[in-house]
């Protein structure tokens, strides 16, 4: 398994194996994430994580 570092602004979308990861907004230790399966093959639905969370790791 292989980390990544991947920076981001609100708006743009990175992709994750078969998935469309767009970070929606960031305020102050909030931020809001939209994963899109563009397959449907998995129904996922808004994050919104905050720092008191675990961290949150895209891997592929």
């Amino acid at each position: 398994m292989q980390h990544h570092h991947i920076e981001v602004i609100p708006g743009e979308s990175v992709r994750v194996g078969n998935l469309i990861v767009t970070l929606l907004y960031v305020d102050g230790d909030h931020v809001a994430l939209a994963i899109e399966d563009p397959d449907n093959t998995a129904s996922i639905d808004p994050m919104d994580l905050c720092d008191s969370q675990a961290p949150l790791a895209l891997m592929s």
